[in-house]
């Protein structure tokens, strides 16, 4: 048995037993990893927030070659991400990426900037103004695909490699954009507006806090989210539908005026 350290971000909780909580954690430096942290549940837990979701720690636990539930030894709180619990949609596009990061881990991947992505999209979520929340997320989406081994071709076709002009198309299994040469003749391609494909550029290429101003219209912001869900879904073996994105486009009580 070895001990294992390393910084983790908290992606999962469950309540296990009286006393204990079984926890899925992305750690900087083993990928995906599930702990079981004995006695850290009651009037007094042991090492707080350290625990909670969205959280950041530093974390020592034991680690035992071909057994899935390691034992979590220490964990101490570097960032708690409090911020992201004060409004339900920082809340819900944070839920989010946590959910992607459920999906497409596997366990024991390299060192790679998926790690440090993840860690500042959450940032971002917390600091944000309320109307860039989705252009931070979407950006997460396609930076963390592309990251991931399929990042989308959004410059030249994908069937003839010309760089084109005018309205484009998009072809979701072959990996990106077409030409209007090449848009009738590509199976399961469909036209995309070029504000779409313009804001789909940016999101891949921009820093996130640069999505902080200008926002793209809904129209284009609509569309751009169809086009990455649906090209997620073809790439990533385990994606589906986000809960927590659902949860983001619930309505909102209305206040009441005082009388």
């Amino acid at each position: 048995m070895a001990i294992a350290k390393s910084e983790a971000l908290i992606l999962r909780v469950i309540p296990f037993r009286d006393t204990s909580k079984i926890l899925t954690v992305y750690t900087a430096e083993q990928g995906l990893v599930s702990l079981l942290a004995k006695g850290v549940r009651g009037p007094k837990p042991r090492h707080g927030a350290a625990l909670e979701l969205f959280a950041v720690s530093d974390i020592v636990y034991y680690h035992r070659s071909g057994r899935d539930l390691q034992l979590l030894s220490q964990a101490l709180l570097l960032e708690p991400f409090l911020g992201l619990g004060s409004d339900l949609g920082r809340f819900a596009h944070a839920s989010a990426v946590l959910e992607i990061l459920l999906r497409v881990l596997t366990g024991q991947e390299p060192p790679g900037r998926l790690y440090p992505l993840s860690v500042r999209t959450l940032e971002c979520l917390e600091t944000a103004p309320v109307g860039a929340l989705p252009a931070v997320f979407r950006a997460f989406e396609i930076k963390a695909v592309s990251f991931l081994g399929h990042r989308p071709e959004l410059d030249t076709c994908v069937e003839c490699g010309r760089t084109f002009d005018g309205y484009p198309g998009f072809a979701g299994l072959q990996g990106g954009v077409v030409c209007h040469d090449c848009v009738h003749g590509v199976d399961g391609a469909w036209r995309i507006s070029p504000e779409c494909l313009g804001y789909l550029r940016r999101l891949l290429r921009s820093p996130l806090v640069d999505l902080f101003v200008d926002p793209a219209p809904q129209p284009v912001q609509g569309e751009a989210a169809r086009v990455l869900e649906m090209f997620l879904g073809l790439h990533i073996e385990r994606y589906e539908p986000l809960r927590g994105l659902r949860l983001a486009e619930t309505p909102r009580p209305r206040r009441v005026p005082a009388a």
